[in-house]
């Protein structure tokens, strides 16, 4: 679907067709998988974390690699428990004691009517399988009084009962979390093998924009479109971004930047300039340099996010208004460098809550929409919390959430139930 604007055409104002979000996607991963060479590398497990894994681990060993006891008490052999109750307690000799470290052989073998005292996660001796708790034991001198009948395994953790020595622990595409990296140090692994980061490169445009710190004179604003992006590639863990400074909206002054950074980056994000007026000039760029891969989508807010390749890299496109810019990110690039990687994004913290003031959609568009939250103690209520204004940050800041209406549906009414996606829970509103 790669195409060139024809020479001499002056375009309208906006698109008369876009693509749907799922078509985005679709074509975004397959051109960043023609485009980007996935190589794994090894680092150490402590400095993985949001890494992915380029192989699936197997392991080495059993999880926990030998019985051991899952509470303070006394090892015995369960069969020397049959018929014990308060009443009529079985007398065992308590042969020795074994703590967490000792060898399994340093009380040798459990013989009839013995017992060794063990500490939460000690080994079993060999003949032992079962721990009696101290709770339901009485010890008398180098016996002890046991109360209860014990089941075999009872207060054991077995050998592999975690993980057994050739179970996957961690497939392909798997980002790594903190309990990845413990079950990694548990197998005593002490580097992974993980796909190399992504350099992305940002180029924020505008000519108005001026960076934070700076002095803001009339008629500048701050840019601040390339902080959220770039966070929000930074918070995945397994991107390096590289940000530029803004750029003016000036071809030749867009163009340079481009192409010098795309010389360090896999891919490239542009923020602003996105639709087609005089001052937007990054689509010039793309047709003078590159190709395009698709230009819109069917996305509220964010309907001009577009996609093009300059030097066979990817040149993703993004509304240097706020919103537009997170929606865009949300929809299609995040999704698209997960597929990239064979891996998907985290799931989202989420609720149902139900509607309590109609939510609209337009025919044919995926909408991102804002919403605010309430309750009454015994279930939650949703309703827009602004529809437009794309440009103001507060929509996110103040929302507690968003709800996704997909293409074919045309709002909801209230009464009906969705699913939240959360930003925060902060100052939700009981009646």
């Amino acid at each position: 679907m790669l195409f060139r604007e024809k020479p001499g055409v002056v375009m309208q104002k906006f698109w008369s067709k876009t693509i749907s979000v799922s078509e985005a996607v679709e074509l975004a991963v397959k051109i960043l998988k023609e485009s980007i060479e996935l190589k794994a590398i090894d680092i150490p497990i402590d400095r993985s974390i949001k890494m992915i894994s380029s192989e699936s681990i197997k392991c080495p060993i059993d999880l926990p690699p030998y019985n051991n006891s899952a509470v303070d008490g006394y090892a015995v052999r369960s069969i020397d428990t049959i018929g014990a109750t308060q009443l009529n307690p079985v007398k065992l000799r308590v042969k020795c004691s074994m703590d967490t470290g000792d060898p399994p052989d340093k009380c040798g073998v459990l013989r009839d009517s013995e017992a060794v005292e063990v500490g939460t996660g000690a080994p079993l001796p060999e003949g032992a399988d079962a721990v009696v708790m101290y709770e339901d034991s009485l010890k008398v001198g180098d016996y002890i009084e046991v109360f209860r009948q014990i089941a075999p395994f009872d207060n054991v953790n077995r050998a592999g009962d975690d993980f057994k020595a050739g179970e996957e622990a961690i497939s392909e595409g798997t980002q790594l979390t903190v309990f990845h990296i413990g079950l990694l140090a548990s197998l005593g692994l002490k580097n992974v093998r993980v796909y190399r980061p992504l350099k992305a490169l940002i180029l924020p445009t505008g000519s108005e924009l001026v960076e934070p710190g700076e002095l803001l004179q009339l008629g500048k604003k701050y840019s601040s479109t390339d902080y959220i992006v770039a966070s929000l590639l930074r918070e995945a863990g397994f991107i390096k971004v590289i940000k530029l400074s803004p750029t003016p909206d000036h071809v030749e002054e867009v163009k340079k930047a481009l192409l010098k950074g795309l010389e360090k980056a896999d891919l490239a994000i542009t923020i602003g300039g996105s639709s087609i007026g005089s001052r937007d000039v990054v689509h010039r760029v793309i047709d003078s340099e590159g190709l395009w891969v698709f230009r819109g989508v069917a996305l509220r807010p964010g309907r001009t996010t577009s996609l093009g390749l300059i030097n066979r890299k990817p040149v993703f496109i993004l509304s240097g208004n706020p919103v537009a810019a997170w929606a865009g990110f949300t929809a299609i690039i995040k999704p698209s460098i997960y597929k990239l990687y064979r891996s998907s994004p985290p799931v989202e913290p989420s609720i149902v809550a139900t509607v309590s003031e109609r939510i609209v959609n337009v025919a044919g568009y995926r909408s991102y929409v804002r919403v605010a939250l309430s309750s009454n103690g015994l279930k939650y209520f949703v309703k827009p919390y602004m529809i437009h204004g794309s440009s103001y940050l507060s929509s996110i800041i103040k929302a507690h959430g968003y709800v996704v209406i997909p293409e074919e549906v045309e709002g909801y009414d209230v009464g009906e139930e969705v699913v939240v996606q959360l930003f925060t829970t902060r100052h939700l509103h009981v009646a």
